[in-house]
């Protein structure tokens, strides 16, 4: 997963690409994290995440860390930070299928 997560990062930008079903982007931020968001249109010209994910990549290990999720067309909203082992293992979970999305369209 690391490699195709790689790939997404080279080829994604702040820029949201719309593909069809939706907006991609990789935001990067100053601390070194990066934001993966997949993200619908929403009412009035915004853009809802399902999901987005915070994460930071180790470049010497390649370990991802998980920062933020937030998914705001789940019912509830799911916004949290990933504590617990059941949170750790959801996030990482959606974020394969996160980085698996992107990777196809490259």
């Amino acid at each position: 997963m690391i490699d195709k997560l790689k790939v997404v990062l080279a080829n994604f930008n702040d820029n949201r690409t719309y593909n069809g079903d939706g907006y991609y982007r990789v935001k990067p931020f100053d601390d070194g994290s990066y934001e993966l968001e997949f993200s619908v249109s929403g009412s009035c010209g915004t853009f809802d995440s399902h999901p987005a994910i915070k994460f930071v990549l180790s470049p010497e290990s390649d370990a991802v860390t998980y920062l933020l999720y937030r998914d705001m067309l789940a019912t509830p909203i799911k916004f949290f930070k990933p504590e617990s082992d059941a949170e750790q293992e959801f996030v990482n979970l959606a974020f394969e299928q996160l980085v698996d999305k992107f990777y196809l369209l490259k």
